[in-house]
């Protein structure tokens, strides 16, 4: 979905995804490393890409947000989503913090709260949720420090994932 929605929280800017963004998102997904929390699909290609891309623009079920770390390195580093939108509720995840000189920043941290600011203040969502696998423990420590409630354990495929709410 094409929007304008942007906020800056501390170190990070989260911003609306540009098409100039989505080469770099994807050199970072079909990073085997960076992806290991996300949902497994296969390589992505070039065209691939693209047709995601004009895809997703028409896509009124989901805003993509660019992470740019604003204070030491001053670039992309990942990116993250609200989807799943139903009345007054949406999914927050689909965060990739790609770049590995954003690791340890807290740009995981700041980001999931811009994000969070973005839904309630602007969006006026009144709940948010997410899923997450249960050994993806950094993800896991952020969630919860950021306010999200642990609501239960979900199976899939063998991989349990956990599911949090935020109201």
């Amino acid at each position: 979905m094409e929007h304008n929605y942007s906020v800056k929280n501390k170190n990070i800017l989260l911003r609306p995804l540009y098409e100039k963004d989505i080469e770099l998102l994807r050199n970072w997904r079909n990073d085997k490393n960076n992806a290991r929390f996300l949902r497994q699909i296969p390589f992505i290609t070039h065209e691939a890409q693209k047709q995601w891309y004009e895809k997703y623009l028409n896509n009124n079920d989901e805003i993509c947000f660019a992470i740019e770390e604003r204070e030491e390195l001053n670039r992309l580093v990942g990116s993250l989503s609200l989807y799943n939108f139903k009345g007054d509720t949406a999914e927050f995840g689909k965060i990739l913090i790609g770049d590995k000189e954003a690791h340890g920043r807290k740009i995981g941290y700041n980001a999931t709260v811009a994000a969070l600011k973005i839904a309630f203040d602007d969006l006026n969502l009144k709940r948010v949720v997410l899923e997450v696998y249960e050994n993806n423990l950094a993800a896991k420590r952020i969630y919860e420090k950021t306010g999200f409630i642990f609501k239960g354990v979900l199976r899939e495929d063998e991989i349990g994932k956990v599911l949090f709410y935020y109201k």
